[in-house]
């Protein structure tokens, strides 16, 4: 009888599903929509930020995980690319970094 109503305060359990973005597919993401298309455009620098990212790869609540992405060394030797640039916020929508691409 009380285990209903104690399931009311319990914190729900952590629900993993497929749908779950990692790291990788952000910076695949990343790669593949901003370096990628500059570089064969010819363009020395691509910019772009998080919000960017966020909105086109429909992630919900899901900022710090992209500036962890992008912010890693692993994404410019991933990407083939150097920081130039970064400014905004640590982890929020704001947050915009500039590359070398050539």
């Amino acid at each position: 009888m009380f285990d209903k109503f104690f399931d009311l305060f319990r914190k729900p359990k952590a629900i993993t599903r497929k749908t779950e973005v990692s790291t990788d597919q952000v910076r695949k993401f990343a790669k593949t929509t901003y370096i990628t298309p500059a570089r064969q455009q010819g363009h020395k620098r691509v910019t772009f930020s998080a919000s960017d990212i966020h909105s086109g790869m429909k992630l919900h609540s899901g900022y710090p995980l992209v500036c962890g992405a992008i912010d890693t060394k692993k994404f410019q030797e991933f990407a083939k690319v150097k920081l130039e640039s970064r400014s905004g916020p640590k982890q929020g929508a704001a947050a915009r970094w500039t590359f070398r691409v050539d």
